[in-house]
Formats: structure tokens, C-alpha cells, sequence
């Protein structure tokens, strides 16, 4: 059965060096925290996935992203799109797979399928560069988020995990405040917070923190 029928991949539909299925991504929250890792060759930086083979080549320039038959160009971020929409997504790494791609596939290409059609109708319509359309649906079931133990023997595997903390059941004390502990990675770079929640009015709130150096392991969040 083929895992990817409704892409528009030039070399045919399923035809990649790997393909992860909607199934596939069931549990997952992020599409980037998915990919790392879990493809051999491939890396994520800075919210993009990069193929290891090209690094030496031409630095870290970012795969290319084909949506629905679409290329979203260089400033399309993997967590654009929201995983419980993806239907497939077909990663090209080799040469005999990202050559039908000429230039624009020199870096490896990620084609992404998202579900439509009968009972299966995207929360995306058709993307254009720089324009997304998006129809909210509402809040997320708790989903479990793994994080690493700590108080085991070390680890000699690198930790390169691109979301270090994700926690839906933060409540603040009679003042507004709440405290977070988390463990860095061990790739260096900055830092961006989200912070969502709603009080018992119903009122929502949301806050974004962005070019944290590598602080250690803690953070203090401040929510009226």
C-alpha cells in the first residue's frame, strides 16, 4: 500500500528516501521535534531541517519544503503547519531523488501531504508563499511530552531536542505567578517562550518570549 497517495512528489507518490504517515504522527506535537532524530541525515536549526550531506556544501542551507505541490520557499518553518493535518511527508535526500527537483532540490527536499478530500478535509486551505489560510480548531487533548530523566547515569547520546519543555496543566498561585524548572539541550543557540492559558472567566492570554541566551535550567513565568 502506498504511504503517501495523494502527493504531488515529482518522482511519483511515495517514491522518498523515508516517509512518515499521519499515523505515524499520532503522538507527536511538532513536526521539527519529530524529524530529529528519527530520519538519518537529517538535523533541524532554527525551526528548519537540514540534510546532513549538504552542511559541508553550502553550510546550513535549509531542505526545501513542497506543500501540497507547492514550493513554500526559505521562510517556511517546519511547526508552520500543524501535525494533526498532515497526511504524509516524504523526505528527499539522494541525489536520485532530488535531482527531478534541479537547483531548488540541491539542499534535499520535504514534501508534505496534507489530508483533504471526503472525511478528511484540511484545517489548511491551499497555501501560497507568505499567505496561510486557517480555520482554528480550538484547543489540543493533553498529549503526553517527553522529556529526559535526569537522576539516571549519564547519557552518552547527544540531546538535541528542538521544544525542551511543553507543560498544559501550569496553574498559578493567588498572585499570577507559577514557577517552571526544564533541562536544557545540548545544542547551543537562543531560546523562544510561548505562554497560553486562560482564568476562570474565560478570558485567554497569551505572551512570547524571544532571544534567550543558553540560561541554565530554570525560567519564571509571570501570568495574570
Amino acid at each position: 500500500k502506498n504511504p503517501a497517495p495523494n502527493s504531488q512528489n515529482l518522482n511519483g507518490a511515495g517514491r522518498a528516501d523515508a516517509v512518515i504517515t499521519a499515523k505515524d504522527l499520532e503522538n507527536a506535537i511538532l513536526l521539527s521535534q519529530y524529524l530529529q532524530g528519527r530520519v538519518a541525515g537529517i538535523t533541524v536549526v532554527n525551526g528548519q531541517a537540514v540534510s546532513m550531506r549538504s552542511m559541508g556544501l553550502n553550510g546550513r542551507s535549509p531542505m526545501a519544503i513542497v506543500l501540497d505541490g507547492m514550493n513554500m520557499g526559505s521562510d517556511f518553518m517546519l511547526d508552520d503547519i500543524n501535525v494533526v493535518d498532515i497526511e504524509s511527508v516524504e523526505v528527499l535526500k539522494s541525489i536520485g531523488n532530488t535531482a527531478i527537483y534541479g537547483g531548488g532540490g540541491a539542499n534535499g527536499v520535504i514534501v508534505i501531504t496534507t489530508k483533504r478530500g471526503a472525511g478528511t478535509e484540511s484545517n489548511y486551505a491551499r497555501y501560497s508563499p507568505g499567505i496561510v489560510t486557517y480555520s482554528p480548531k480550538g484547543y489540543y487533548a493533553v498529549r503526553q511530552f517527553y522529556s529526559p530523566r535526569y537522576d539516571v547515569k549519564a547519557d552518552p547520546k547527544p540531546d538535541f531536542r528542538t521544544t525542551v519543555y511543553w507543560n498544559p496543566h501550569i496553574v498559578s498561585d493567588p498572585t499570577g505567578k507559577a514557577n517552571l524548572n526544564y533541562y536544557n539541550t545540548d545544542q547551543p543557540g537562543t531560546y523562544r517562550v510561548v505562554v497560553e492559558g486562560i482564568d476562570a472567566s474565560g478570558y485567554l492570554g497569551r505572551k512570547v518570549y524571544s532571544n534567550f541566551g543558553n540560561c541554565i535550567f530554570c525560567f519564571r513565568i509571570y501570568y495574570r
